[in-house]
């Protein structure tokens, strides 16, 4: 069998919804820079001033902010499903290399270039999946359902917890990545900051990612992004789902402004736990009626799929971008709120417009695709 012919089936609505989860994901990385290692994923808005900044803080956090992760954490277990059915019994030896080729990748991006990293989870999570295709399919609804609820339960019962922990703690005594500094010592904060996140992470946030990674490959096992017969129930979810998530993410971006705006870490801390809960469900109203739309053909949904076909370069390219013009180590250019959340969409924007020009993968996936 040639490798062309062994190379996992792309769909262009899963292709075009990881390009879509790539904008949220760059925006939040590099306007909450300023926060990290010791807070974030958002920061306070800058200038605090300018009306402009609160609001393009407040528009991030209703529109993007724990939407891309979300979203991308669904469709990392909904490909993990196209690949078992392309490669049959091949699949668990080529995910497990390509999940322990994506964990290097993830530590070394960490260590040495954005504390924030999120391929070591994935990678984690996927290293513990890499038998789950084989279950039935009401095994992993069973595995699902616990995942999300112990999740859900673990992270209401945690949230109080930071409020009262970071209670009477000044704002002024957490540490930026973007306080310039030089390199060894911006890599010394950088790597305990990435540790810190990971070791959180593998303590309080594994449950979550494995339990819609695991929603992901059940929808691919029943190609709910590509059969006719889910077209009926993902238009009721469209239209059910829209604007009760918008409407909910609102409150709950103007709940976390308001903790960020009076310098509150351990409010604002809590409501970012709840994220990954508050977006689930916008995105059952968006990612429904995406997939409709690349399902009839829409000319957007395919330049974005061919975006999606290069999503690795684009995450570790905005984390380049950062550590150049933000971070202490770099330029760290004191650039305000809206002007960050202006330059995420241009270099997002950048990536959609030019990759339909190139031919075959660049140089991280073909490595990763090995």
């Amino acid at each position: 069998m040639t490798d062309a012919a062994r190379q996992p089936p792309r769909e262009l609505a899963v292709d075009a919804l990881r390009t879509l989860a790539l904008l949220p994901v760059v925006a939040v990385n590099w306007v909450g820079y300023a926060a990290l290692p010791d807070a974030g994923p958002l920061a306070a808005a800058t200038p605090s001033a300018s009306w402009l900044a609160q609001g393009a803080l407040i528009a991030v956090a209703a529109l993007l902010a724990a939407k891309g992760v979300t979203l991308l954490t669904f469709l990392f277990g909904y490909s993990q499903g196209l690949s078992r059915r392309a490669r049959g019994a091949d699949a668990l030896a080529v995910r497990r290399r390509r999940m322990q080729s994506l964990l290097l990748l993830g530590l070394l991006h960490g260590l040495l270039i954005y504390s924030g990293d999120i391929l070591t989870l994935y990678a984690a999570c996927g290293l513990v999946m890499l038998g789950w295709s084989r279950l039935r399919l009401r095994q992993l609804r069973r595995r699902c359902i616990v995942l999300l609820a112990a999740a859900t339960t673990l992270v209401v019962l945690v949230a109080p917890l930071m409020v009262l922990g970071a209670e009477g703690e000044p704002a002024a005594t957490r540490m930026s990545l973007a306080t310039p500094t030089d390199m060894l010592s911006w890599l010394g904060l950088n790597a305990w900051g990435f540790f810190t996140n990971v070791a959180a992470l593998l303590l309080l946030g594994f449950l979550l990612p494995l339990g819609l990674m695991t929603a992901g490959l059940m929808a691919a096992r029943l190609r709910l992004f590509s059969h006719p017969r889910w077209r009926p129930a993902l238009q009721r979810y469209a239209r059910r789902w829209l604007w009760p998530g918008l409407l909910l993410n609102a409150v709950w971006a103007v709940a976390l402004w308001h903790g960020l705006h009076r310098a509150q870490p351990g409010w604002a801390d809590a409501f970012y736990a709840l994220g990954m809960q508050v977006a689930v469900p916008l995105l059952l109203g968006l990612v429904p009626a995406a997939v409709l739309a690349a399902q009839r053909g829409s000319v957007v949904m395919a330049r974005l799929a061919a975006t999606g076909r290069h999503t690795l370069s684009l995450y570790i390219g905005s984390s380049l971008v950062s550590l150049l013009l933000l971070s202490g180590a770099g330029l760290a250019l004191p650039l305000g709120t809206a002007a960050l959340t202006a330059l995420s969409a241009l270099y997002w924007g950048l990536w959609v417009a030019l990759a339909p020009r190139w031919r075959g993968r660049l140089p991280l996936e073909a490595w990763l695709s090995r």
